[in-house]
C-alpha cells in the first residue's frame, strides 16, 4: 500500500535520456489520486526534460456504488504497487511488427503466444524481453479489473481461487489498444520477472479497459491482432519484493 512511485522518477533510475523519451507498461494506477484501488496502462512521452511530459495513459476502475466499468485518462504521473515499464528513446527505427487472424492454436492469449514463441527460440538460458503495443483489431477478449481495495478481515488472499474470486472479470470488443511487456525467460528466477503483463483501453473511447488475459472461444474466427515490438537492452529492477 506504501508503494506509490512517480513514473517520470522510474525513467530517471532507468538512466533514461531526459532530453527524449516515453515509458509504456502495464501497472496498478495511483490510487492516492484516483480515490480508490485502479489498473493503470502506461504510457508517456517527454521532450526536453522530465518536466515536460505528454501523459497518456489511462486507468480503469470499477465504481464503488454501481459496480460500473470506469475508464479515464490518468490525471497524475503516479502508479503505485507494482509495475512492468518499456521505455524507450522515442528514435524512429526498425520495429517488429505482428499480425494474426483466425486463431487456431491451443493458445488463446496473443501476448503469451508471442512469449512462448520467444522461449521456444532462445531457451531458459537467456532473457529476451520485448515492450510494445497491439491493437485487438476485431473480436472480442477477456479483461480483469481490480476493484477497491479488499477489506483487512478478508485478507490475506491464501490461494489463487480467492484472487479470482475478488478480481471481476469482463468481455469487451474490439477495439482495443494493448500496452504490453514481456520475457522469454527468467533463468532460475533470479530476477523475480513478471513473465508477462498487459494492460489495454477501448481505442474508442468507451468505458473498456484493464488486464488482459486471452481472446475469447466464439469469435476465434473473427479475431484480429497488429502488434509492434521492440527488443529490450537492458532490464532494471526496481525495489524488488523481498
Amino acid at each position: 500500500m506504501d508503494c506509490v512511485w512517480s513514473m517520470t522518477e522510474l525513467a530517471e533510475a532507468m538512466d533514461m535520456d531526459p532530453a527524449k523519451g516515453g515509458l509504456l507498461g502495464a501497472g496498478a494506477g495511483p490510487y492516492p489520486v484516483v480515490g480508490q484501488n485502479c489498473e493503470l496502462a502506461p504510457n508517456i512521452g517527454w521532450q526536453s526534460s522530465f518536466d515536460n511530459v505528454k501523459n497518456e495513459s489511462r486507468y480503469a476502475k470499477i465504481d464503488k456504488e454501481t459496480s460500473a466499468v470506469y475508464v479515464d485518462k490518468s490525471p497524475s504521473l503516479d502508479c503505485a504497487l507494482m509495475i512492468n515499464l518499456f521505455g524507450s528513446s522515442g528514435n524512429p527505427g526498425p520495429v517488429i511488427k505482428i499480425t494474426a487472424r483466425k486463431r487456431t492454436g491451443s493458445e488463446i492469449s496473443f501476448a503469451e503466444c508471442i512469449r512462448k514463441g520467444l522461449h521456444q527460440a532462445y531457451g531458459d538460458s537467456q532473457t529476451v524481453s520485448l515492450g510494445g503495443l497491439f491493437l485487438v483489431r476485431k473480436g472480442k477478449a477477456k479483461y480483469h479489473i481490480m476493484p477497491d481495495f479488499p477489506a483487512e478481515k478478508d485478507l490475506p488472499f491464501n490461494h489463487r481461487k480467492d484472487v479470482d474470486s475478488w478480481l471481476t472479470f469482463h468481455d469487451f470488443d474490439a477495439p482495443m489498444l494493448c500496452l504490453s511487456v514481456l520475457h522469454s525467460a527468467d533463468p532460475g528466477g533470479k530476477m523475480g520477472l513478471r513473465i508477462e503483463h498487459t494492460h489495454c483501453y477501448a481505442a474508442d473511447g468507451k468505458n473498456a479497459g484493464g488486464h488482459y488475459h486471452y481472446d475469447l472461444d466464439d469469435t476465434e474466427d473473427d479475431i484480429e491482432y497488429e502488434a509492434y515490438f521492440n527488443t529490450a537492452k537492458m532490464i532494471y529492477r526496481l525495489e524488488r519484493p523481498n
